[in-house]
């Protein structure tokens, strides 16, 4: 009863719940009763919120709705077509009705036939939305399963050798479509194996809170791409079941990713910086990235892949690169220390320096410098040349008045400095 009352209330509070978190994503449920019971979009959306992040969800689930068995398919029904055309998703979900997996000739006449139409339907609308198949989950204890008098099923001799049809068949059409899999049957037979956790309703076929929660979790990890374990979100379970449910769903999702077809992953930004005296160095460690959007925290930023910045003031200030693709971008931050400023100093070490010659367009270095590879940039951060070193001479031509920044390497050394030609 407290159970379904927090049901209830999650559905009542609903729209006063969607926050602003880390990163935003906006997901189109197609399917039936197996989403709709428990509000499986709206559990996402509060594990969602409950980490920092947002999600944004319409659906479509009538009742025994399948992909593709008219007059219930989601490929011929306008609703479903419109909410896909009207665009902008991240993710389409695609669920089928819970026996068609496991009958053969539904499979192949019916699931495979509406998953292509909706695929390309999603493709065509927007190409920078993906479709994402939910994966469900066996009766509880198998058994022939008939869709209609016509249209049966094997006799199942249980969950598991059910559960094996449905994976395959959610395998089979995402591996020909190239889509991504939210593997929730494989998360359910990973907790009733291990812990024989009861995840049916009292029909042996419908999730209970715990079922619903797993799949959450599992759609959770799948839409953004982190794990679940450790979100303070429950829907009223006990701390300590819903951090087994976390886990066995971060097990599945991530210890089997490239089976679920998540390497097509969206970028993921990355980077590491190194500060000599007033001069940030950046190493881009970015993923999946097309281009890049620096901001070094003083009110400059830069569009470049690996800029270099001098800061005018001392200070402590916050570098956010933004690393995008065609169609996602993803967001790190990362403090840095500036404990000097000097961007009248010429910078140099103990026992290195760099002097450049105008006449003749050679670059002179000194000290414990020699043999290696130096690359120069100008004030905006932008690498301008990088050159070969050999007997502590390497030669830029003629180079403009101004300051540059300086990085010599050679094997694991690195020193850095700045250039000033008046």
């Amino acid at each position: 009863m407290k159970k379904t009352l927090l049901i209830l209330l999650l559905l009542v509070l609903a729209p006063f719940f969607f926050v602003s978190g880390q990163t935003l994503r906006k997901v189109l449920f197609l399917g039936n009763s197996y989403t709709y019971v428990n509000n499986l979009p709206l559990l996402t959306t509060y594990l969602a919120s409950a980490a920092g992040d947002s999600l944004y969800t319409q659906s479509n689930t009538p009742g025994g709705y399948t992909l593709g068995w008219e007059p219930i398919a989601h490929s011929t029904t306008t609703l479903s077509l419109e909410l896909i055309a009207s665009g902008g998703w991240d993710y389409v979900v695609l669920q089928e009705q819970s026996q068609t997996p496991a009958i053969p000739a539904l499979r192949d006449s019916c699931m495979y036939p509406g998953s292509v139409i909706l695929h390309d339907s999603v493709e065509a609308t927007d190409p920078c939305s993906r479709v994402l198949f939910y994966l469900t989950w066996g009766r509880r204890f198998g058994g022939i399963q008939c869709f209609e008098p016509n249209y049966c099923s094997p006799d199942y001799a249980d969950f598991y050798q059910m559960q094996d049809s449905i994976t395959a068949a959610y395998k089979g059409i995402a591996d020909m479509l190239g889509d991504p899999i939210a593997p929730v049957g494989e998360a359910w037979r990973f907790v009733i194996q291990h812990y024989g956790m009861v995840l049916h309703s009292s029909d042996h076929s419908h999730p209970n809170l715990n079922g619903s929660y797993l799949a959450a979790c599992v759609f959770y990890s799948s839409i953004f791409g982190k794990p679940s374990a450790g979100i303070t979100f429950t829907a009223g379970l006990t701390p300590d079941t819903a951090l087994l449910l976390q886990q066995a769903a971060d097990s599945i999702v991530f210890g089997y990713g490239n089976y679920w077809n998540a390497g097509t992953s969206s970028p993921e930004a990355s980077f590491e910086t190194v500060v000599s005296s007033d001069t940030l160095f950046t190493r881009n460690l970015s993923s999946e990235a097309t281009n890049y959007h620096w901001d070094f925290g003083d009110g400059d930023t830069a569009d470049l892949f690996e800029p270099v910045h001098v800061y005018a003031v001392p200070g402590n200030y916050l570098v956010t690169l933004r690393a995008c693709d065609d169609c996602h971008c993803d967001t790190v931050s990362q403090p840095v220390t500036v404990v000097t400023s000097g961007i009248g100093q010429h910078l140099t070490g103990d026992s290195y320096a760099l002097f450049y010659y105008p006449a003749s367009g050679i670059l002179e270095l000194t000290g414990n410098m020699s043999d290696g590879k130096l690359e120069i940039y100008d004030i905006t951060g932008r690498r301008v040349a990088v050159l070969p070193v050999t007997g502590k001479r390497c030669s830029p031509g003629k180079m403009n008045q101004g300051m540059y920044v300086w990085k010599w390497r050679s094997g694991e050394t690195t020193r850095m400095g700045k250039l000033f030609i008046r």
